[in-house]
């Protein structure tokens, strides 16, 4: 096992406090619409991830950190998609 330096329990809550910051402002932004299919979250995904590889090349830890938020905004707002039950297979 690697020894890894640790984390506290208060900067996990930080760091969800700020993925939910994100959240309410992607709903300011764009509206409440759901995502409707899977291959939309896998589409706005993918390219979020695509985002988050070249930040982890090319730029900075901060460029990084916004770019794993709108990764975690994606993942929250797809499974609130599927727990709203319009989800279309």
């Amino acid at each position: 096992m690697i020894d890894r330096p640790q984390i506290t329990e208060e900067q996990v809550d930080q760091a969800i406090d700020v993925v939910r910051f994100a959240i309410k402002r992607r709903l300011a932004q764009k509206g409440w619409g759901a995502f409707v299919s899977r291959h939309e979250i896998l589409g706005i995904l993918e390219e979020e991830r695509h985002e988050m590889i070249e930040a982890v090349h090319h730029e900075t830890q901060e460029r990084l950190s916004e770019e794993l938020i709108d990764i975690a905004v994606g993942c929250v707002f797809g499974v609130a998609s599927i727990k709203a039950g319009v989800l279309q297979w």
